[in-house]
């Protein structure tokens, strides 16, 4: 009896570790798709990034004692890279004035519950915001980019939260205004750095 009981207990640790390997191989193919990302597309889908990494890390955590030795060494890397990650990007988000970022919501969108639009609408919400991004940008500073790139970042974790819901259609239209979106930010991104450069060199 003894030794069924022993035998159970040992299945159950294999079946335990193999588990935690998976659970450890979704997460390294997880955070090497998004390591090849820029900078900014992480910033952008800060929301999504946030969500996914404590959803895969969840088990991880619970039972890093369970791990190998090496199977702990590379989790606490990659914990460590997604913390360079939430630091940079969620002290953007402390730095930013929650009266003023509900002002940019409601004139970008027309709402300040970006996360709850519903997808039949989520095409026509980008629009909104890639139509006043085109009248207003002109006029940004760094500052207003920065509430504009927050508030489109909240608008691409939604279209992650609900993709298999939207139309083909609307997918291949979003997905062009996000391109927009972005070669816009990296104009402003190159015209600034012209301009200190030009600046640096009198």
């Amino acid at each position: 009896m003894l030794a069924l009981v022993l035998a159970l207990v040992s299945v159950g640790a294999v079946q335990a570790q193999s588990q935690l390997e998976q659970d450890l191989a979704d997460l390294r193919t997880w955070m090497q798709q998004r390591s090849t990302q820029a900078d900014s597309t992480i910033a952008a889908e800060w929301p999504t990034v946030k969500k996914e990494f404590e959803e895969l890390s969840y088990s991880l955590d619970r039972n890093t004692k369970k791990m190998s030795e090496k199977s702990r060494n590379e989790y606490n890397t990659y914990k460590q890279r997604y913390g360079e990650w939430k630091e940079r990007n969620e002290s953007q988000l402390v730095n930013l004035d929650g009266r003023e970022l509900e002002r940019w919501e409601r004139n970008m969108t027309g709402t300040t519950q970006l996360d709850k639009v519903k997808p039949v609408h989520l095409r026509d919400t980008f629009t909104k915001a890639l139509e006043y991004t085109r009248e207003k940008r002109q006029n940004w500073s760094l500052r207003d980019w920065e509430y504009a790139e927050f508030v489109v970042g909240e608008l691409n974790a939604r279209k992650s939260e609900v993709l298999d819901l939207l139309s083909t259609g609307d997918k291949i239209k979003i997905a062009a205004l996000q391109v927009e979106f972005a070669t816009l930010k990296k104009g402003r991104e190159a015209k600034d750095a012209y301009k200190d450069m030009r600046e640096s060199n009198r």
